[in-house]
């Protein structure tokens, strides 16, 4: 068994957004989320060979896999110049609108930088991690939002952008998924994009109750709710309930202590809270 090193990285439930304009120099997005307490912990062990193994842990405890192999993590680990057996592990759904695929990046690079002693801060794992994300069209602005807590607002694209964390979001938050949306081809589709942007307002929020307000008019004019996220979204507005759509993923993230009862009528229940903090690194000798 060779030496092993730990990280922890929150995952993040963006409400707005929009992708930033490629002439400015700087890719990635502007927008709005919430970093929530429960993301992505990766386990990094000396290899002499690449793998990577993405795990989701259900409500019973038991253990699945998701997939094998990850292009955005092999990739961070190749510019690094380091192989190792990577093992992902997650309590929320891949695909769907946490922030997942940013979360195993900032993870398993926290782990690897811990583990090879590569000296990286934390703007350097960061830098690394989005230009992964911006590679593979896997997400655009969950890595900036993913190097600290609360619920923020991101005024420029790219990691060392200008973002408002605010940290008054003290009720609970929960979350129901219908299954994953392909960010990819949402990213990569010109109309769907433009869709998109032409429903982005550039206003950032002072207090949750205008945190879900700007979430859901941008999901209402983005054109991607879908019947099954309508008939929640219904249900939370007949119990005033604030609520909008995960972005990117076919689910609904509601606030306060009486959401979870209302979303349980549809399925399982993520129950979350906002977290403080952003991604951080254990060492395992």
């Amino acid at each position: 068994m060779g030496r092993t090193a730990v990280a922890f990285c929150p995952g993040h439930i963006s409400g707005w957004f929009k992708r930033a304009d490629p002439k400015n120099g700087v890719k990635g997005s502007v927008g709005g989320g919430i970093v929530v307490n429960k993301g992505v912990t990766s386990e990094v062990r000396e290899s002499d060979a690449m793998s990577v193994q993405a795990l989701k842990k259900e409500a019973d405890g038991s253990i699945s896999s998701l997939f094998s192999g990850s292009p955005p993590i092999e990739y961070a680990f190749e510019k690094l110049g380091i192989l190792a057996e990577v093992i992902t592990t997650t309590r929320l759904p891949a695909g769907s609108g946490f922030g997942l695929s940013a979360a195993s990046l900032l993870s398993s690079l926290s782990a690897a930088n811990s583990l090879f002693d590569l000296g990286l801060d934390n703007a350097g794992i960061a830098k690394i991690a989005h230009e992964s994300e911006i590679k593979f069209n896997s997400g655009l602005g969950d890595v900036a939002a993913l190097t600290g807590g609360g619920y923020i607002c991101r005024q420029k694209p790219g990691i060392m952008g200008d973002i408002i964390r605010n940290y008054d979001m003290n009720d609970s938050i929960s979350v129901i998924s219908f299954g994953p949306l392909p960010t990819e081809s949402i990213l990569g589709n010109p109309k769907a994009m433009e869709k998109i942007s032409s429903a982005f307002r550039e206003v950032c929020p002072k207090t949750p109750a205008e945190f879900f307000e700007i979430s859901r008019e941008f999901a209402e004019n983005s054109g991607l709710i879908s019947e099954r996220i309508r008939s929640v979204l219904l249900k939370c507005d007949q119990n005033n309930i604030p609520a909008s759509m995960t972005m990117l993923g076919e689910g609904v993230f509601a606030y306060g202590k009486n959401a979870e009862r209302i979303l349980a009528g549809f399925g399982e229940v993520y129950n979350l809270n906002m977290s403080k903090y952003g991604f951080e690194t254990r060492r395992n000798d």
